[in-house]
């Protein structure tokens, strides 16, 4: 993952492939939610059976992943300085995970950085700019 600060133009571009990988989520999910859809639709002379109740469940599942990824959820590479609100630090299982907060009120994932001296030379980088 590469991190690097555009002074001219006042953007950070974040090198990580993301962006790739959200696609494909939401791809998935999408063609999850068309083949729920598909399978609830048929319902037989007996009525609502199990299959169609575990398809009613991951249709479901799919449409909230589609909005958490496309309403809450940034894959941006280029983002400008003014639109950060602020770094936030979470710890998942033990390590610590960032984000950039965005005005948007999306949040930027920065989600390659492992060891400690990555993510401490990425703060650093980030209090410098102007991003708290």
């Amino acid at each position: 993952m590469q991190i690097n600060y555009n002074e001219k133009n006042k953007t950070i571009e974040i090198k990580d492939g993301l962006k790739s990988q959200y696609f494909m989520i939401k791809a998935l999910m999408f063609l999850n939610l068309i083949n729920a859809i598909l399978n609830v639709s048929y319902i037989s002379e007996d009525g609502i059976g199990f299959m169609q109740i575990i398809w009613l469940i991951l249709g479901i599942v799919s449409i909230v992943v589609l909005y958490f990824f496309i309403f809450k959820k940034s894959s941006q590479e280029n983002i400008q300085i003014n639109t950060i609100e602020r770094l936030t630090e979470k710890t998942v299982f033990g390590s610590k995970r960032l984000s950039l907060k965005l005005t948007n009120g999306k949040s930027r994932d920065l989600a390659y950085l492992k060891t400690t001296a990555e993510i401490s030379k990425t703060k650093k980088l980030l209090t410098k700019i102007g991003v708290n």
